[in-house]
C-alpha cells in the first residue's frame, strides 16, 4: 500500500508541474461544459421538462458529469500500454516488485484526483455562479453520490487498463483506444443520459459497467433513484469493480507469457 500511495503521489507532483497544461485543461473543460449546456438549452427549447427531466437537472448533469465524472480521457491509458508493448518497455515491468496493472492504476489515479481538485472544482464554481447548480436530492443522496464517484473513478481506470491489455492480442492500441473512447462516451451516459436512449439500447446500456461511470452517479445525485435502488446499484457497481479486477489479473497473467524480449 505504501508503494501504491507513493506512485500516486509522484504522479500528482508530476502533473502539478505542467502549469500551462493545467490552464488549458481548465479552459477546455469550461468550453465543453458551456457547449453541453447550450445544446441542452436548445433541445429543451423553452420547455421546463423533457421525459420527466427538467432543464435545471440537465444543467446539473452537464456541469458535474463533464467535470467530476467524465472529464478525463482514460483512453490515454490504452495508448500508454500500447506504446510500452510496441517499444518493448513492457518487459521492464517483469522485474518490478508490483504488478504492471497495479502500477498503471496508481500512476493514473494520481492525475485523476488532481483533476478533481484543480480542474473540476473551479469549473463547477464558475458555472454554478452563471447558471445555478441544483444540490443533491437529499443529504443522503449526496453521501451516496460520493461513494458512486469512487466507484466511477475505479471503473474508469479498470476499463482503460483492460482495453490496454488487449493490445497483447490485437497489436493495435489505436483501434482499441478509439473503440473505448466511443463506447465509453455513449454507454456511460456522458454525452446523453440513458433515460433519453431508445428502449433497446437503454436496456443494454443499463447493465454494462460504463453506466456506473456517469449515468448512475448522476441519477443518484438528481434523485432519479430512491435510496434503496441507489444502494442496490452501488453494490452491483462494486461487483463490476471486483469482476474487472479479476479479469485484468487473468489477462495480465496471460500477457506475461506473450512478452518476448528482442535481442536479449
Amino acid at each position: 500500500m505504501r508503494g501504491f500511495l507513493a506512485l500516486a503521489a509522484a504522479a500528482i507532483r508530476q502533473q502539478a508541474g505542467y502549469r500551462a497544461e493545467i490552464l488549458s485543461m481548465v479552459l477546455g473543460a469550461m468550453i465543453e461544459v458551456f457547449a453541453r449546456i447550450s445544446i441542452w438549452k436548445a433541445v429543451y427549447g423553452g420547455q421546463h421538462a423533457v421525459a420527466g427531466i427538467t432543464l435545471p437537472q440537465m444543467i446539473a448533469y452537464a456541469i458535474i458529469g463533464a467535470t467530476l465524472l467524465s472529464n478525463w480521457d482514460a483512453a490515454l491509458v490504452v495508448r500508454e500500454i500500447g506504446t510500452a508493448i510496441r517499444t518493448g518497455q513492457i518487459a521492464n515491468s517483469l522485474i518490478r516488485p508490483a504488478s504492471f496493472p497495479l502500477m498503471l492504476f496508481a500512476e493514473n489515479l494520481g492525475p485523476r484526483l488532481f483533476n478533481f481538485a484543480v480542474v473540476g472544482t473551479p469549473v463547477i464554481v464558475v458555472f454554478a455562479l452563471l447558471y445555478g447548480l441544483l444540490p443533491p436530492a437529499s443529504v443522503a443522496h449526496g453521501l451516496v453520490f460520493i461513494a458512486y464517484v469512487a466507484v466511477s473513478t475505479t471503473l474508469l481506470l479498470l476499463i482503460s487498463i483492460l482495453f490496454g491489455l488487449l493490445s497483447f492480442w490485437v497489436f493495435d492500441a489505436h483501434s482499441l483506444e478509439w473503440f473505448m473512447r466511443g463506447f465509453g462516451a455513449l454507454l456511460s451516459g456522458g454525452l446523453v443520459p440513458l433515460w433519453f436512449f431508445p428502449p433497446a439500447l437503454a436496456e443494454a446500456a443499463h447493465v454494462l459497467p460504463f453506466a456506473w461511470i456517469t449515468y448512475y452517479p448522476m441519477a443518484v445525485y438528481l434523485g432519479q433513484l430512491d435510496l434503496a435502488s441507489a444502494f442496490t446499484y452501488l453494490a452491483v457497481g462494486i461487483c463490476w469493480v471486483a469482476g474487472l479486477a479479476g479479469l485484468i489479473a487473468a489477462l495480465w497473467s496471460g500477457a506475461r507469457r506473450r512478452i518476448v524480449v528482442q535481442g536479449g
